[in-house]
């Protein structure tokens, strides 16, 4: 137990204590929209059963309160979870809030179809700490095979140019340039790298992430690596609180119809929803070895190890599983 104790701080947040995790969530994600411009295979839009769209303005006030009373226990806001950010209007302004009450580490992931000049700047001047860019091929016919209905020309113009604003308007924003590897785009990954090193900067980070399966809910998921990720209590509880847009609170990220519901922000507090009962019984399920008790928890690998930069290995994941007796 002692093991997963160390792994999840390790992996989580290596300045905190054990009893610290349990305090109020380092990561909160906020879904002020759930919608997408881009049908992509390797999501599940196509089975999302939510219909409240967009968040109000109340949802959005009580849980951003709630967190800059206590932004000293945050590392990072990111105001998205299933949809495309950029379809929400009011984005630059809910940024601007969190900077101007000291939250400077908000972040947003896009697919950047959106992200045109004039959305680039008013994101970098309302002080936008971070931008996750989704384009998973360098390859036109690739790309738009993968990333449906966008246009490979339209989105690796939006990315370099927000890079050069960015470092005329806001150069603290860093920039993560993310590929999904899957079977389509499996031999890119150097050319892919060295290409998009050309243009960041020494904060930024240029990674890929493998094809996850959404908890087993990922109709037609094909694997491209071994994972670990089953053997072990899942970092998410331990870390991440999402609220969707009306405020729900699932079990995690990847429960996006709220299958395992954990409450409502307009009823209860952050720090009150994450110490509640049912989100320690899923924990010790976690720590126990019974995560197959919760559906969607027993072969996902959502919280894989993502590779392009020095993170912890797969090999130390293993070590973990196998010194509790995960893996037998």
């Amino acid at each position: 137990m002692k093991d997963f104790y160390k792994y999840l701080n390790r992996r989580i947040d290596l300045k905190s204590t054990y009893d610290g995790l349990l305090d109020y969530p380092k990561y909160v994600e906020i879904e002020t929209v759930n919608a997408c411009n881009a049908r992509c295979p390797m999501c599940t839009i196509n089975d999302w059963e939510r219909n409240y769209p967009v968040m109000k303005d109340d949802v959005f006030k009580k849980i951003s309160d709630d967190i800059i009373s206590n932004k000293e226990k945050i590392k990072r806001v990111s105001l998205y979870r299933d949809g495309e950010p950029l379809i929400d209007k009011k984005m630059p302004k809910r940024i601007n809030k969190f900077f101007e009450n000291g939250i400077t580490n908000t972040s947003i992931a896009t697919n950047v179809s959106l992200l045109n000049e004039k959305k680039s700047t008013e994101l970098l001047e309302a002080g936008l700490g971070m931008v996750i860019m989704s384009i998973d091929s360098l390859k036109k016919d690739v790309f738009e095979k993968i990333r449906v209905r966008l246009n490979f020309e339209v989105v690796k113009d939006n990315a370099i140019k927000f890079l050069q604003l960015r470092d005329k308007i806001n150069p603290k924003c860093r920039v993560w340039i993310r590929m999904i590897r899957q079977e389509e785009n499996l031999d890119e990954w150097d050319d892919y790298y060295n290409f998009w090193k050309k243009y960041v900067s020494d904060n930024d980070r240029v990674y890929y992430h493998n094809i996850f399966n959404w908890g087993g809910q990922l109709e037609n998921y094909k694997s491209v690596e071994k994972s670990f990720e089953p053997n072990l209590p899942c970092v998410a509880l331990w870390s991440l609180m999402v609220f969707f847009a009306n405020g729900d609170v699932p079990l995690c990220n990847v429960d996006y119809n709220n299958k395992f519901p954990t409450g409502n922000i307009m009823k209860n507090s952050i720090k009150e929803l994450w110490q509640s009962k049912i989100l320690n019984t899923r924990r010790e399920l976690h720590l126990k070895g019974n995560k197959k008790n919760i559906s969607i928890c027993e072969n996902c690998n959502v919280w894989d190890e993502a590779t392009g930069e020095e993170l912890i290995s797969a090999e130390y994941a293993e070590k973990v599983s196998i010194s509790n007796n995960i893996i037998k």
